[in-house]
């Protein structure tokens, strides 16, 4: 990772470009994540603040008095870069802001050019291993108290013009497991056939998971706090939306279940 002024200035005058703002502030400092079996990755944050168009706001003057005010709100975006897999990941507002940051980050501070019209290979999600019951192992260090599968949306190959969605509420006696073999004949065993509405052989994929991780309760008692993930395959999750202690929680466990594919990324990837 540059990090001389110069490669700064540039990274820093192509935001100011892009989004057509003079108030820009970046910062860039090291930092480290615990992955599996509690081995920690080296990461390079980069911090971005860009102050946004003028905004018509309501508000009270120092007379107390309600009246409109023009605001300009301030936009931050993160990126990461680990130097191990040459992944970057970017949390930003829209698709297309994280396009070009990766692109101004890839150039300006890692020397990589990317040709404006090429794609970008994007993270990948894999949901196979929740198409029968799931163990999901979890480090005790973390307070986890449980992991519940409460949603899946599955698809016949077969007949990919139609999607099925599978939701366990609070209190629901069955597991969603048990929902699907039941519902649809998705058998838990593994060795049966799977059979469609008409009689023919299915062949269920599973396209969404909901699944929520409930924490033991604190020091101070009262209900433990959850985080519910949604992944869509193959390239959707909610972790961009999520605290930076979330997204450090998610990101373990997405990888240690199988579910984040880091041993088939090839180069940037795009959060």
């Amino acid at each position: 990772m540059r990090k001389d002024p110069a490669s700064v200035a540039a990274f820093t005058a192509a935001i100011r470009e892009r989004f057509e703002t003079p108030n820009v502030h970046v910062d860039i400092f090291d930092r480290h994540r615990v992955i599996l079996d509690g081995e920690e990755c080296e990461l390079v944050q980069v911090a971005v603040y860009r102050e946004g168009r003028p905004e018509d706001t309501l508000g009270f003057d120092a007379n107390r008095t309600l009246s409109r005010r023009i605001v300009k709100p301030v936009f931050e975006a993160a990126l990461t870069y680990e130097a191990a897999t040459g992944v970057i990941e970017v949390v930003a507002r829209t698709r297309e802001d994280r396009m070009d940051l990766t692109r101004f980050m890839a150039r300006d501070l890692l020397g990589i050019a990317i040709d404006e019209h090429q794609a970008l290979p994007l993270r990948e999600y894999d949901l196979s291993m929740l198409l029968q019951p799931f163990d999901f192992p979890t480090d005790p260090a973390d307070g986890i108290a449980s992991v519940t599968v409460k949603e899946l949306r599955l698809m016949d190959l077969g007949d990919a013009k139609e999607r099925i969605t599978l939701e366990s509420m609070s209190g629901a006696d069955r597991t969603i497991w048990q929902m699907a073999e039941h519902r649809i004949g998705l058998g838990v065993g593994g060795g049966a056939p799977v059979y469609g509405f008409a009689g023919d052989v299915a062949e269920w994929v599973v396209t969404r998971a909901r699944f929520t991780i409930k924490f033991h309760p604190g020091p101070g008692g009262g209900r433990g706090k959850s985080l519910t993930l949604t992944v869509t395959m193959p390239h959707g999750c909610n972790l961009k939306d999520m605290t930076p202690k979330e997204r450090l929680v998610g990101e373990k466990y997405l990888r240690l279940w199988g579910i984040l594919k880091d041993d088939t990324d090839d180069g940037e990837v795009l959060e």
